[in-house]
């Protein structure tokens, strides 16, 4: 989509400029190495690297402007030079305006959180779906342009800022009414939904995650806010925007507060949008819905309280757009649940496997309780912790399985470049130091097919397998390389090697 580098700039705060702003630009990137003629080369500030230095190589490949926000010294040739404070967030707004300023020509709905984003944006989605609404979503797990729905394979849950605006785009094309993203704290921080005009903002819980990113609490939180505050910038839309906040988080308050009108869900405290006569079985859940537009029953294969909370979250979030009760029940046919989310693995054996991605202590706690809300047997949880990730979920991680486990076994999650060994003993030593005993209470089996082969082999009629994690990824990261490991697949196969009937029909139909 060509453009003038003056177009780009209409919107974007200058601190100042040089060079030939009218020149045409044929492309945007902040990759140095594959920078052509004509390009316009962003150059970031990461954690492990600078793309300022490498501004001299952008410009030896033929960029025509460079956006940054530290000029390199000495001559810069015929190239624009455009400073700005924060390279992240320009290149937010470039995007933007590269693809045409796409949100501003859809109704676009933001889901952050810690934990539920990704079945949150999955239900508000299908519920305007039913509805008969043109949908499009993007979620951890896929994305759905309005035209075909495929798995995310870009490597973050929100993309970057070109991918995003290019997918709106997309969507606008096809023609998407209502388009909801999954917004994480990495995506707010960086500035890829910079550019993005949000017309509701969701929030589901926060609890204490990515701070080796993010450092504190409070810091985590703040980008989160972000998303919120968003809402009373600059708008091109007819809709009021607003906030849609868990009533029943201890943070609420600080989302309430940071937008100008909000509407609260929530089980326990005082909502619009609220969940009574809660049951739950290891069939769904079943809950009475009520809302300012009245009453429904609502009947859901989804598990537990916790995705009684994301029902309501999607429930508020679509009464917004016009869409009323009714229709909240009438999508619950077309809801399968999440891969990967309390996802139910049959392979005939008489105990139940579920496979969860829960990797924080929140969301271990929730799966868990889940479990023993529904079963009425024993709990086995399978579970590790990834590399390059907050050091002390290691400690909370044992701590959240130990009272709620009567076994639990640590095996390797997704150690990136991390040493898995020493993941693992960091968790051993933590589950010893809980007065835990190896053998009874945990064992260690550093290998996390072995450690599902553990778990079967323990489990008895009625119990319940939780292997938790990692659920749809679909490869482990090493740092050689990565070993291909899917667990709702890993899990049918062994169910089939220890004698269940129908594992390998079960693993057919997966694959």
């Amino acid at each position: 989509m060509p453009a003038t580098l003056t177009d780009l700039l209409a919107d974007l705060p200058i601190l100042r400029r040089s060079g030939d702003t009218a020149v045409a630009i044929r492309r945007i990137t902040a990759d140095s190495r594959t920078v052509q003629p004509g390009d316009l080369f962003v150059a970031l500030r990461g954690q492990t690297f600078d793309g300022h230095q490498y501004i001299p190589e952008a410009l030896a490949n033929g960029a025509a402007a460079v956006v940054c926000q530290q000029p390199p010294a000495g001559e810069t040739g015929p190239a624009a030079m455009v400073v700005v404070e924060n390279s992240h967030r320009a290149l937010g707004m470039l995007a933007s305006a590269w693809y045409g300023h796409p949100s501003q020509q859809l109704r676009l709905i933001g889901v952050t959180g810690t934990d539920g984003k990704t079945t949150t944006t999955l239900l508000t989605a299908a519920i305007l779906r039913s509805a008969g609404r043109r949908v499009g979503h993007c979620t951890t797990v896929d994305i759905d342009d309005g035209r075909s729905r495929q798995l995310n394979q870009v490597g973050f849950t929100t993309p970057q800022a070109m991918g995003l605006q290019r997918l709106l785009r997309e969507m606008v094309d096809n023609g998407v009414e209502i388009a909801v993203v999954e917004v994480s704290s990495h995506a707010l921080a960086t500035g890829r939904v910079e550019g993005c005009e949000f017309d509701l903002a969701v929030f589901t819980n926060l609890s204490p995650e990515h701070l080796d990113f993010h450092h504190t609490l409070e810091e985590y939180r703040a980008e989160k806010l972000r998303l919120f505050q968003s809402l009373g910038q600059r708008r091109t839309k007819p809709w009021q925007p607003l906030g849609v906040v868990n009533a029943d988080d201890p943070s609420a308050g600080h989302f309430i507060a940071s937008c100008q009108v909000a509407l609260l869900f929530g089980i326990d405290q005082p909502a619009r949008v609220r969940a009574r006569e809660i049951i739950c079985s290891p069939q769904g859940s079943r809950f009475l819905l009520e809302t300012p537009m009245g009453s429904v029953v609502v009947q859901t294969a989804l598990l537990g309280r916790f995705n009684v909370r994301n029902w309501l979250a999607a429930a508020a979030t679509t009464l917004v757009c016009g869409v009323g009760p009714g229709d909240v029940a009438k999508a619950t046919a077309s809801v399968r649940p999440v891969p990967g989310r309390m996802e139910a693995v049959d392979g005939g054996q008489p105990f139940s496997v579920y496979v969860d991605f829960a990797h924080t202590p929140q969301g271990l706690t929730a799966a868990l309780e889940t479990l023993g809300e529904i079963h009425r047997g024993r709990a086995i949880a399978v579970f590790g912790h990834a590399g390059r990730r907050d050091t002390h979920h290691r400690r909370d991680l044992v701590a959240a399985a130990r009272p709620r486990c009567d076994l639990f076994i640590l095996t390797m999650d997704d150690p990136y470049d991390e040493d898995p060994a020493a993941i693992l003993a960091e968790m051993r030593a933590a589950a010893l130091e809980l007065g835990c005993q190896e053998g009874s209470d945990f064992l260690c089996v550093p290998d996390r097919r072995e450690a599902f082969r553990e778990a079967f082999r323990h489990a008895r009629k009625g119990d319940a397998v939780l292997l938790a994690g990692r659920g749809h990824e679909r490869s482990i990261p090493l740092a050689g390389g990565s070993l291909p490991f899917h667990d709702p697949t890993v899990a049918l196969e062994l169910l089939s090697e220890l004698g269940y009937a129908g594992a390998l029909d079960n693993q057919e139909r997966e694959v």
